[in-house]
């Protein structure tokens, strides 16, 4: 629940300056306009994807990659200079988070049949919506548009480090349970 937390203030902190970034950078409002209706094709395809591959894929993995994804593509989102870096890395940047989600949230119904722990992904959501853009907006008026991918980094690499710890919790579910012995008592 942490590390999807996290991969949410990553992605509010980012998305909210990939037009303001390619303004800045002198890219065209056109292209820019290209930018964002790339952003909603683009990103149509990674939940059917991640549907279609949930059962052949190894979840911890995904979610592993994702956190990295992320991380790469905030950065080369940041620090490029040239249209197409540029085009490429913000067509593709919501699509880690949302195939990401797919996996995690699978893991979540795994690790926890109640269905609370799912039933909380809205407020997983919505934490990364609220403080990302305020964070982001921090750094990048003290210390530029930079600041913002070396923090995607940091907070992606501890997502990572949450992420990593699912080893141990799908171990426990792949344990047989202890069996239950029917009471002899009325």
């Amino acid at each position: 629940m942490a590390g999807i937390g996290l991969m949410n203030v990553v992605q509010a902190m980012v998305f909210s300056f990939l037009e303001r970034m390619g303004a800045d950078r002198g890219f065209s409002p056109f292209n820019l306009q290209l930018v964002l209706i790339a952003v909603g094709i683009v990103n149509l395809a990674p939940g059917a994807v991640a549907a279609l591959l949930q059962q052949k894929l190894n979840a911890r993995s995904v979610v592993l990659g994702g956190a990295v994804s992320q991380a790469a593509l905030a950065v080369g989102l940041v620090s490029s200079t040239t249209f197409p870096v540029y085009a490429a890395a913000g067509a593709f940047f919501v699509s880690a988070v949302i195939f990401t989600h797919i996996f995690t949230f699978g893991v979540l119904a795994k690790l926890d049949p109640s269905g609370r722990a799912v039933s909380a992904t809205p407020a997983m959501l919505m934490i990364g919506s609220a403080i990302g853009p305020v964070l982001g907006g921090t750094f990048v008026k003290f210390f530029g548009y930079g600041a913002i991918g070396w923090a995607a980094v940091a907070i992606d690499a501890i997502a990572f480090c949450f992420y990593l710890s699912m080893r141990e919790s799908s171990a426990q579910l792949a344990a047989p349970a202890a069996p239950v012995l029917a009471s002899t008592h009325h």
